[in-house]
């Protein structure tokens, strides 16, 4: 079982009846234009449905005209929390190897990546919504 399959089966059981993760729908060339780091998540589903927030389809997020504008080519939007916070993903990784932020539209500054991988980033979403 890999990190990121340990980390969905941790959210089924942390919130039964709560999360939901629907089967793969792109084809492989989809997937290869995405950040490397949601390959892995987007080779098993297409999206997901979570208590604190959703992952988009990468169809989706990758027609999404608002988020090409905003985020341009360094960023990848692949969810948010239906608030106030985008999930997003760079297309290359930092000088410390981080791709992830939980990125605030309201903080009036520009994302920062926080971490190296989409389970450690699930993780403290979840314990944030807790």
């Amino acid at each position: 079982m890999t990190e990121l399959q340990s980390c969905l089966e941790w959210l089924r059981e942390q919130y039964p009846g709560e999360t939901d993760f629907f089967p793969r729908t792109c084809g492989d060339d989809t997937i290869e234009k995405l950040p490397e780091p949601l390959r892995e998540f987007y080779s098993l589903y297409a999206r997901a449905e979570l208590p604190f927030g959703h992952i988009v389809s990468p169809e989706e997020a990758l027609t999404d005209p608002i988020a090409k504008q905003a985020f341009g080519d360094e960023w990848f939007q692949f969810g948010c929390d239906d608030y106030f916070t985008f999930w997003l993903c760079r297309f290359e990784p930092d000088g410390e190897g981080l791709w992830f932020d939980p990125w605030d539209h309201d903080s009036e500054t520009a994302p920062e990546p926080a971490f190296a991988d989409l389970p450690s980033f699930l993780r403290f979403l979840a314990e944030e919504s807790e």
